[in-house]
């Protein structure tokens, strides 16, 4: 969730700096001037898959979101699969479970390695984030505006989850965002991921606003402190002009993992349709070279 964040953040923060902000932020955001000079154009990344997983450290160690991005710079476009939590896959290493277990027991490069067995492509990178860093980001903005299509209330006094949204156009805090992402009183998972993929679209609006280009260092700065990657700082420029430009010609496609529920020994699963899985990762096996 979240990785519309970097990449709007990453693109601005040269812009800020030769625009005149103070040298001790100039200082520590130096290094983006030479990657510019080093990644003049979108060339600086090739067309790749990228595995983003949200995690937030408040609730635990699984991958609360779990997305797989194919960015094209070339092709200025990006495509977006968000994979359930509950998803029944096979991890390597401890059998079936629930894919969201994989963080949990062996960090990304299980998440990784379980992702890619399951959509029989190539992830050569990834982006975690804490989720709960998310909420300074947003409050910093002062809010992302997100029309909440429903009144959504939800106590949980045990895991100190307190949602209380009324429907409509609204401009919502950190706080409430979570709130928003988190509620499953209304379909689960795939409800979630809507709402998700929602709130991606309006927080890139909201980050190529001009006056968030403008104070985009202190909030990159910010940012940093919640994010882990293995790509490098040229990667991470070449990949964040690709997907503004993506977000700006609205190439973006979002889709969700398909699948029906099932039921094992009272647990919920997504067992996921691998005929229809096959037809929709097509475009990312042809990002797998990179």
């Amino acid at each position: 969730m979240k990785k519309f964040v970097i990449i709007s953040l990453s693109i601005t923060i040269v812009f800020s700096i030769v625009i005149g902000f103070t040298m001790a932020i100039a200082s520590k955001l130096a290094l983006f001037e030479l990657f510019l000079s080093l990644a003049p154009s979108n060339q600086s990344f090739s067309k790749a898959n990228i595995l983003v997983l949200g995690v937030d450290s408040a609730y635990g160690h699984r991958s609360d979101t779990i997305m797989v991005l194919n960015s094209d710079p070339a092709a200025k476009r990006a495509t977006l699969i968000s994979i359930p939590r509950d998803t029944l896959a096979v991890l390597p290493g401890r059998g079936l479970d629930k894919i969201n277990h994989a963080y949990a027991y062996g960090g990304v490069e299980l998440s990784k390695k379980t992702v890619e067995n399951l959509l029989e492509i190539k992830i050569p990178y990834h982006i975690v984030v804490d989720l709960a860093g998310i909420v300074n980001i947003i409050d910093d903005l002062g809010g992302v505006p997100v029309n909440v299509e429903k009144r959504m209330y939800y106590v949980d006094y045990a895991g100190g989850l307190y949602i209380d949204l009324k429907p409509g156009q609204q401009r919502l805090s950190g706080k409430q965002v979570m709130g928003y992402l988190r509620y499953r009183k209304d379909g689960g998972d795939f409800k979630r991921i809507g709402r998700q993929q929602h709130f991606l679209r309006s927080m890139a609006k909201e980050m190529l606003k001009r006056d968030n280009i403008l104070r985009s260092p202190k909030l990159f700065l910010t940012l940093l402190s919640y994010l882990h990657t293995n790509l490098n700082s040229r990667q991470s420029l070449g990949l964040g002009l690709g997907v503004r430009d993506a977000v700006e010609l609205g190439n973006i496609s979002m889709k969700t993992l398909p699948g029906s529920d099932m039921m094992v020994d009272g647990i919920y699963y997504l067992k996921p349709n691998l005929n229809k899985i096959k037809n929709m990762t097509e475009i990312f096996k042809a990002g797998s070279k990179t």
